[in-house]
């Protein structure tokens, strides 16, 4: 069953002289768990399809569908961590529940069980000042979860953190969304990121975009990111995608 459709979604942005056709009939259907990326030239509407699924935009015509009975259906993760430097960690994971009044022993106890899952039980007390970029994300992305979203959106998580903190970052949020069963959808530059990570990738056409090409990633299941990198077919991907993507700059 699909989670997340769209169908035939455009949007066009309006301002006092003119109106610009951003989005032109995007069709996308996303499975449960699955693990989705979106690539394609800057400015062509990558971000703008998260905000249309998040609800922090409305389609101008088409429809957006999410098959969920939760209230938070989507959680967004962005490019930057966003954590407040004068509360705690715990604090900073728990911000979401507060605003929506939400802090039980029972989402306390959800948290810190995440927290020790995934290696920041014992920086929990802590300040983010005090974290590496790496566990600051890790921090992002569990505070994402505390409202038990089925969806998660990333915004190009890992672009601020330097290369070899970006691998072992991919890894980690690649485990933690598996462990989790959660349905992601990356907005990416980095074409390997988006192929080290991805069931599927989504490549956008250049202004007015509409989906030119889907590509399906046959990997092992059981490879990590990383793993991923060096098999024989990731070059093979890589050259795929990177054609779709130059062909608009001719």
């Amino acid at each position: 069953m699909d989670i997340l459709t769209l169908n035939k979604v455009s949007l066009i942005y309006h301002s006092p002289k003119n109106e610009t056709l951003a989005l032109k009939e995007i069709n996308l259907n996303v499975k449960k768990s699955e693990f989705i990326s979106i690539v394609g030239p800057s400015g062509c509407g990558k971000t703008t399809i998260l905000s249309l699924i998040s609800g922090l935009l409305t389609a101008s015509s088409g429809e957006v569908k999410i098959n969920s009975d939760n209230e938070f259906a989507c959680g967004y993760m962005f490019q930057k961590d966003h954590l407040f430097p004068w509360r705690t960690i715990l604090k900073n994971i728990c911000l979401g529940l507060e605003v929506q009044k939400k802090v039980t022993d029972e989402n306390i106890a959800y948290i810190k069980n995440l927290a020790e899952k995934y290696g920041i039980y014992d920086f929990l007390d802590r300040y983010p000042s005090e974290l590496s970029g790496g566990m600051r994300q890790r921090v992002s992305l569990i505070r994402t979860l505390a409202l038990k979203p089925d969806i998660l959106l990333l915004d190009e998580p890992f672009s601020a953190l330097d290369f070899q903190t970006r691998l072992n970052v991919c890894d980690d949020v690649a485990s933690i969304i598996k462990n989790e069963v959660k349905t992601a959808i990356l907005v990416t530059h980095d074409i390997q990121e988006a192929i080290s990570m991805s069931d599927r990738i989504i490549i956008l056409s250049s202004r007015p975009a509409v989906v030119k090409r889907i590509v399906e990633l046959d990997f092992d299941k059981n490879l990590t990111p990383f793993q991923r990198r060096e098999e024989p077919t990731f070059s093979k991907y890589f050259d795929i995608i990177w054609k779709e993507l130059t062909e608009d700059e001719k």
